[in-house]
Order: C-alpha cells, then structure tokens, then sequence
C-alpha cells in the first residue's frame, strides 16, 4: 500500500498543479501493482485485478464522454484494482464517490461561478427533457475554476482505507 500511497501524492500533486494526471504516473503505480501480484498472489488473483480495472473502465468511461470525469481520474481508479480486490476495491470507490459528490455539494454551496454551472446544468437538463433535443456543451472560461479533481477525494478514501475506518 505505501506504493499506491506515495504513487496517489505524485498523481494528486500534478492533478493540482496541471490539472492532468500523467500516464507516466498511472503506468508506474500499475506496473508496480501487477509485479507486486505476480510475485505474491496465484495468476488467477493477477486475472481477476485485470478484469476489475476493465470493469471500472466500462462503468465509468460514460462520465468521462459527458465530461462528468476526467480520464487520469478514470485511469487511477483503475489502478486501485492492482492493489484492492473484490469488497475493498468496491468501498473503496463508492466512498472516493462519496467524497467527490460532498465536495461538489460544497463547492456549489460556496463558490459563486459554481452555482451559476450548475444553475445552467438544470436549465440545460430541463430544455433536454422537454425538447428532447441535447445540444453541445456550453464552454466558458469558469469551466477550469470550477472541476472538481477526483484524485482528492481519491486519496483521502485510500488513506481512511489504510487507517481501517472503512473496507
């Protein structure tokens, strides 16, 4: 775990500083991952964390194309899967979501530009429901001011995991 630890400080730091999260990071804290199984757990074990982190892939790649996540974002829960099987890798996910939804709640709460977003998110979702017709994304320069970075709450569910508050 100090691996996933030191790797998520390396891919939190970026994400802050760059608002991207290199692949060079995700392919080390991956590769790491797998040589950590193939020498301590059955092939089986090294299947089922491959076949996890593609389930991961599939269920989340839908919020990335509506750009509700980022692709590092995707691309480090997918790593988790290396080193987290089965029920911890599941908690794992639905508290770093729980996190990340807690932070939007607050963000929207507090930050002015983030309310005018998401007070346009429901006027965009009520003209889709009621035209039925879904529009390109509007841009503008608050977009950027306004994300929340995943790898965050990411981090701190993967250390109240290793404190066993939870999984």
């Amino acid at each position: 775990m100090e691996i996933l630890i030191g790797v998520f400080l390396v891919a939190v730091f970026m994400d802050l500083r760059c608002y991207r999260i290199p692949n060079a990071c995700i392919a080390a804290g991956s590769l790491a991952g797998l040589v950590l199984k193939c020498g301590s757990c059955p092939v089986e074990d090294i299947l089922t964390a491959v076949c996890q982190g593609a389930a991961i892939f599939a269920v989340l790649y839908p919020f990335y194309l509506i750009k509700g996540l980022g692709a590092g974002d995707i691309k480090l829960l997918m790593m988790t899967a290396f080193y987290l099987q089965g029920s911890r890798l599941f908690s794992y996910i639905f508290v770093t979501m729980l996190l990340a939804g807690a932070a939007s709640v607050i963000k929207i709460v507090c930050v002015r530009e983030s309310r005018g977003r998401f007070i346009y998110l429901m006027q965009y979702i009520k003209k889709a429901a009621v035209t039925g017709v879904l529009d390109s994304y509007e841009t503008d320069n608050t977009r950027a001011a306004n994300v929340i970075r995943v790898s965050v709450p990411a981090f701190v569910s993967l250390l109240l995991l290793c404190a066993g508050v939870y999984g």
